[in-house]
């Protein structure tokens, strides 16, 4: 095998959660350069609570990366990640057949990022609209004040339908529309 081959692999670091993406991810990228690698891509996974406590940290920052590096820069690379204490964990895999769409694909960091952008995007076309139905609202109800003052037959079909009430459902209303004579079902007999 040749020293200058490289070969394509896929790193997952944990990191402190307490930084922002950028400043957090320094450590990877500056120990993955130090051997030679090419970052093909580094992103955020998640930012997670931990299932126990980490070098006394209780949440981590998931840290996805595609790089290429010469095989026998490996095990110095696994050297340092365990070396920096910024870096909690680390799990490097040798990736085979990896197409860019593999590379660039979201992960849920991106996609809930994604998602929260779209929705402050959508609330902020929604309030423009949200005062015009405000106003357009105001201009129906004087249109609907001027039908109501229009004449005495139209206010006199609309008490007419208000007086009309739903008939009520079940063996107790048929008990009551008969007289009431009847027990309804729900209350005990009692023994006399």
């Amino acid at each position: 095998m040749e020293a200058d081959q490289k070969r394509t692999y896929e790193g997952m670091f944990l990191l402190d959660a307490g930084q922002d993406f950028e400043a957090a991810a320094e450590p990877v990228r500056g120990v993955l350069e130090r051997y030679g690698a090419e970052l093909l891509s580094v992103k955020p996974w998640d930012e997670r609570k931990l299932a126990y406590s980490v070098n006394g940290r209780k949440r981590g920052l998931y840290v996805l990366t595609y790089f290429s590096i010469d095989p026998s820069q490996l095990d110095e690379v696994e050297n340092d990640c365990g070396l920096d204490e910024r870096i909690l964990r680390v799990l490097l895999l040798r990736k085979e057949d990896l197409s860019e769409e593999d590379i660039q694909a979201e992960t849920p960091a991106t996609a809930s990022a994604r998602r929260a952008e779209r929705e402050s995007r959508q609330k902020e076309e929604a309030e423009p609209a949200q005062e015009a139905d405000t106003e357009a609202a105001s201009g129906e109800t004087d249109t609907e004040e001027s039908t109501d003052e229009s004449g005495p037959a139209e206010a006199e079909e609309s008490s007419e339908s208000a007086d009309a009430a739903p008939e009520a459902e079940g063996p107790a209303a048929e008990a009551e529309a008969a007289g009431g004579d009847e027990q309804s079902p729900e209350e005990p007999e009692q023994d006399k």
